[in-house]
C-alpha cells in the first residue's frame, strides 16, 4: 500500500455528550448539523468540494432511519437509488462528528495508488466521493 500525504485523523468527538435520552428536536437538529458540518471538512482534507443539503435526500434518509428504529435492526437500504452510510449507537449518545470520523477511518484501508473500491472502505469512499455534491441525513432514537 503506497504512502498517503492527508492529514492525521482529528479527534473531533471529544466534547461530552448531549443530554441522555432525550429526542427533542432540537437535539437531533445539532446532531444533523453536525455530520454535514464533519463531512464538509473531511471532505476539503482531500480537496473534494463541500456537499450541500437536499431535503429530498434528508427525508429519505429519516425515513430510513425510522423504519430502522422501528425494525430494531441496522442494515442498508435494499436496491437504494443513491449511496449511504449508517450508523447505530447502542445506547450511548455520541455527537454527530462520531459516526462520520468511523466512517473516515475506513481510510486504513483505501490504496489511493489503485483507487478501487474495496468493501472495508466503502464508507470511506462514500464521504469523499469528489462527484458527490449533495447529502441527506436521518437520525433516529428509541
Amino acid at each position: 500500500m503506497a504512502k498517503r500525504n492527508v492529514a492525521p485523523i482529528p479527534k473531533t468527538h471529544e466534547r461530552p455528550p448531549g443530554p441522555r435520552g432525550q429526542d427533542t428536536k432540537g437535539n437531533n437538529e445539532l446532531f444533523l448539523k453536525e455530520v454535514f458540518n464533519t463531512t464538509n471538512k473531511y471532505r476539503a482534507m482531500h480537496g473534494c468540494p463541500a456537499v450541500t443539503i437536499n431535503a429530498a435526500l434528508n427525508k429519505l434518509a429519516q425515513e430510513w432511519a425510522n423504519h430502522l428504529r422501528d425494525q430494531n435492526t441496522m442494515a442498508h437500504r435494499p436496491n437504494p437509488k443513491y449511496g449511504e452510510n449508517i450508523f447505530l449507537s447502542g445506547g450511548m449518545d455520541v455527537t454527530g462528528d462520531l459516526p462520520v470520523e468511523m466512517w473516515y477511518r475506513e481510510i486504513n484501508s483505501y490504496d489511493f495508488n489503485k483507487a478501487q473500491f474495496v468493501p472495508t472502505a466503502g464508507h470511506f469512499t462514500q464521504l469523499i466521493w469528489k462527484s458527490s455534491v449533495e447529502m441527506g441525513s436521518g437520525v433516529a432514537r428509541k
